[in-house]
């Protein structure tokens, strides 16, 4: 997460701008590829290639704890399901997203009926 980004990289992590900027100073160290999530901001992915932000879902939130953890668990059974990574990506802000619509942490995570549903409804990023 941005608050996470910021410990590693040195640097600050308030918008789209210097997520891209610390992810790249990441790459620099290393890394062969970084995914930053940046709250109600969306995510960003890069590699060596460059980065890609994908915009947040709009929900009514009432308990972001464990969205983290529901963007990172999401994210990566969408990449080991074959999702290219941009899509893996959006999919995994829209769980995250629906997961702080309840209270709690794992019980607060959509089964995957809803998400596909919600998916399925044509869900798009808000711009």
């Amino acid at each position: 997460n941005e608050t996470e980004a910021e410990l590693i990289s040195g640097g600050p992590v308030c918008t789209v701008e210097e997520a891209a900027a610390c992810a790249v100073a990441l790459l620099g160290k290393g890394f062969r590829r970084v995914v930053i999530t940046l709250g109600a901001r969306g995510s960003l992915i890069a590699d060596s290639a460059g980065h890609v932000h994908v915009p947040p879902f709009h929900v009514t939130a009432v308990d972001t704890t464990g969205a983290g953890d529901a963007f990172i668990g999401s994210f990566a059974v969408f990449l080991a399901e074959g999702v290219p990574e941009r899509d893996a990506l959006a999919r995994a802000n829209l769980y995250a997203a629906l997961s702080t619509t309840r209270i709690g942490t794992q019980k607060s995570f959509p089964p995957r009926a809803d998400f596909e549903a919600e998916w399925a409804r044509g869900c798009k990023p808000a711009r």
